[in-house]
Parts: C-alpha cells; structure tokens; sequence
C-alpha cells in the first residue's frame, strides 16, 4: 500500500465512527487546550516583564559600596563604615569612561527620622528621597498640580508630592514658599534645613524630592561627619553604559575593584530561569490530561481491531503487509491526536483573549497603572503543541498498531 492510500483509508475509517471520533478527541482538546493557555500565560508575563526590565533599561549598572556595618541594630546610627567608599572623585572618574554615558549617584536617608515643617505651622513626618533613575512601572507618571516637578538638581530646592500636602492648603500656596526639613537623631539633637518649594507633584506619597546636594549634607549632620561624602561617599550609583555588553564588562570590573554590582540584565537573567520553570510546572498541567487523552485513544483503537478484524484479514489476503496494516492504525490514532491538537489550540488561543479582555476590564475598574497583555500565543506554542498532539496520538497507536499487524490473515476472515 503506497502512503497516500494508507492516508485516506485511515481518513474514510474516521468518518465512518465520528461520534467516537470527536468524543475520543475530547481528551486531547482538553489537554492542549489547557498546555496553551497556561504556557501562553507564562510566555505573556515573562514577555510583559522583558519589556518593563528594557524600559528601565538593561545597560544600567547598580554599584554600591564594597562593606557597610550600620545592619546591627545597636550600631545602625553609628557611622558606617565602608570599604572603597564611592567619593565624588570615583564618580567623576567613572563618568569618564568611554564606555559610560553618564552616573546618577544617591544618598538614602531611610533610616534619618524626618519631619516637615510647612509656613503655617503644621508639623508631620516626612520621607526625603532623590531623583528617580527611571520610572516605576507599577506607579503612575506624575503630574504637576502647580508649579515644576523635574528631577531637582539645584540645592535648597524641593518637589513636595501631594500626599505630603496639608489639607486645606492648595498647592499653588506652597509653590516658592520656604518649607523646613527637621532632623531629629536618637542624641536628642535636632536641626533644621529650609528649602523653597519648586513645584507639586499629584503623587499620593508623603515624600519630598531632595537635591543629592542636599541630603548629603542632612546626613552629614545625622552622622556627625563634617566631610561625609569625601569619608563615606554615596549610598549607591547607577552607571548607565553604552549598551547592554558594556554594562556587563563593567559588572566584572567594579566588582573586581570590590563593590557590590547589580545589573537588571543579571536579574533578567535569573527570572528567566524561574520563568522556564514556572512554564514546565504549567504544561504539566495539561500533559496530565494528554495522558489520558492517550488512554482514550489506545481504547478507542483496540476497539477498532475487534470490530475491524475481517477488514484487516481482507487486506492482509490482497497484499498488505504487517507495515501496512501498523501505519494505518498509527496514523489513524496520529490523525486522532492531530485533530484533537488543532481545536485545542484554536479554543486556547480564544480562552487567552477572552481572559485578556477580563483582566483588562478588571485594570480599567480598579484603576491600576498597568496595561499589559498577559495571555500571549506565539506561533511556536502552537506549532509545537500541534506536533505534541500528534505525536501523543502516534505513541498512544503503537500498541493497538502492533496487535493489528500480528493478526493471523486466515484468523481474522473466520472472525465473526
């Protein structure tokens, strides 16, 4: 029998039992149908992270000092002490690296006990940060409520967020009035630093955006060093590289040097590692009901050799060999699988657009700063669970497929 005629007997053998057919390729629709929508799920927020990783940009080189000891708790407001300290000096040099376009650095006043003072009196508590690097994701863009809001880099000069805002007092009020940052350290010291305000932001934080300049010298005070950033430098610096290679030759050169190095590619790194895994763990899921699918097809077909049996003897007596008689039962079980694999992967590919829509209507009636497409279906998901269900139907055949073929030619035309 040549293959084009094995083709369309198996073909002409599946349309005689539809029923049977359709109900047998249930079990392979459930399964791929569920192997595509929890991979594309996976695919989705791993390609929804690879793009927030990209727009915070992968060539960014976070550097820290080498040591610090202020982790105890009966020594945190001590002064810290670091080893290759990152002094201004160490930043200029790095910013003149060829391969450096440019190095934002940082001090963190976390752990200073803050409280601002507004004209009229009023006294709260207070967190003092500096410019962002780069947006957060799960964060709204900020707008102006009044005056301007840009990464302040003039010392004496702050953003308030609105959520630092009196109430009762507008915003338009505070712009260019002088507001006070009070310290207070566990001495029972205080001291105070006025600053003008240069603009509002709409953001619900209690924060305040400080100059570097500034918060340098904040801690300077907190700590009692006169020359802080010349002993003990800056809490970190983000070293922007010219591209993603050169953020890594930099990665192994500071810390070469002994510093403590992050990159968000390294990051990128890792949680593609636990993303592979998150997506075996999710097709398992549905490789469990391929299994059973696959008993359904290895019933399906013994049953076909017991009713079929004559049939087989009539072709084994015209001619057909035992390979003849194993590949049309293999292919037929293969057809099985593949027809069961093409309706999965349609009824995946609607679920994820349907469960899309719902967790976009969801995002809209919360109001959360996210716009992502979470179930995502890529042409090698569905190619390889098209092969996948074949191929399940193929191995499922090769036991009804081997019985077949060793059946007796003058056995099978006595069968009643």
């Amino acid at each position: 029998m040549e293959l084009g005629d094995i083709l369309r007997t198996a073909l002409e053998n599946l349309g005689r039992r539809k029923v049977r057919t359709i109900l047998t390729s249930t079990g392979v629709i459930v399964g791929i149908l569920t192997i595509v929508t929890m991979v594309s799920l996976g695919v989705g927020v791993q390609r929804e992270v690879r793009a927030q990783f990209a727009a915070l940009g992968l060539e960014n080189v976070f550097v820290n000092p080498g040591v610090q000891s202020n982790d105890d708790f009966f020594n945190q407001f001590g002064t810290p002490s670091r080893s290759n300290p990152i002094t201004p000096e160490v930043v200029a040099q790095w910013e003149a690296l060829p391969t450096v376009q440019g190095v934002v650095a940082q001090i963190n006043l976390d752990e200073v006990t803050s409280l601002i003072e507004f004209p009229n009196g009023d006294l709260t508590s207070i967190r003092v940060t500096g410019q962002e690097v780069f947006a957060n994701p799960f964060r709204s863009e900020a707008a102006a409520l009044a005056g301007d809001i840009s990464p302040v880099q003039q010392a004496g000069r702050v953003v308030l967020a609105a959520g630092a805002v009196p109430e009762g007092v507008e915003a338009g009020e505070l712009v260019e009035q002088t507001i006070t940052i009070v310290l207070r350290s566990p001495r029972g010291e205080s001291e105070r630093f006025p600053l003008v305000v240069a603009g509002v932001s709409d953001l619900p934080d209690n924060e305040v955006q400080a100059a570097v300049a500034d918060m340098a010298t904040m801690k300077s005070w907190w700590f009692n060093v006169p020359d802080y950033l010349q002993t003990q430098g800056y809490d970190v610096a983000v070293v922007r590289a010219n591209d993603v290679a050169a953020a890594a030759v930099l990665v192994r050169t500071f810390r070469d040097e002994g510093y403590r190095v992050q990159s968000l590619e390294l990051i990128l790194e890792q949680a593609n590692r636990v993303f592979a895994v998150i997506n075996v763990m999710l097709a398992s899921v549905g490789g469990l009901a391929l299994f059973v699918a696959s008993l359904g097809i290895v019933n399906t077909m013994i049953m076909a050799i017991y009713e079929r049996t004559r049939e087989i003897g009539t072709l084994k007596a015209i001619g057909a060999s035992r390979a003849d008689i194993r590949n049309l039962f293999m292919i037929e079980a293969g057809l099985i699988g593949l027809l069961g694999g093409a309706f999965g992967i349609v009824g995946g590919w609607l679920l994820g657009l349907l469960l899309n829509e719902v967790i976009a209507w969801y995002i809209e009636r919360e109001q959360l700063p996210i716009a992502a497409t979470f179930f995502v279906t890529p042409w090698w998901l569905a190619l390889a669970a098209l092969v996948f269900a074949a191929l399940i139907g193929i191995v499922a055949g090769l036991y009804p497929a081997a019985r077949a073929a060793r059946l007796d030619p003058l056995v099978a035309l006595r069968y009643e």
